[in-house]
């Protein structure tokens, strides 16, 4: 194998167990419970308090208070909550650019490396 070959392979390699490392790891709280900000129930986290807490809120609602907030918003309101958390209709998250873009420059330094050596 040439040095060229190793090399590239261990950036991909590298870009690889980032990503995989990322998406896959999940943060959890320290706390199992928490208090409940409408109703001060003391409620065990969900995945939606978890994926709460992951965007660094610090208000959560039992799920109880959820579905009543819920019921409460107009349907135009809750069918622009069913999109992806931060997204709007139309929008991009970009996530699959930057793969691309960490699976490519790596290769073409590795074509370019090896076409002018």
């Amino acid at each position: 194998m040439s040095m060229e070959l190793i090399v590239g392979a261990i950036i991909v390699g590298l870009v690889v167990i980032f990503f995989v490392g990322k998406h896959f790891s999940k943060k959890r709280p320290k706390e199992t419970h928490f208090e409940c900000a409408r109703c001060g129930t003391l409620a065990c986290h969900t995945d939606r308090t978890i994926e709460a807490w992951c965007n660094n809120k610090t208000t959560f609602f039992c799920q109880s208070c959820h579905i009543k907030w819920l019921h409460a918003r107009t349907p135009r309101e809750r069918e622009r909550g069913t999109s992806p958390a931060g997204s709007r209709p139309g929008s991009r998250s970009g996530c699959l650019g930057v793969v691309v873009l960490f699976a490519v420059v790596p290769l073409a330094g590795l074509i370019l490396v090896h076409a002018y050596a």
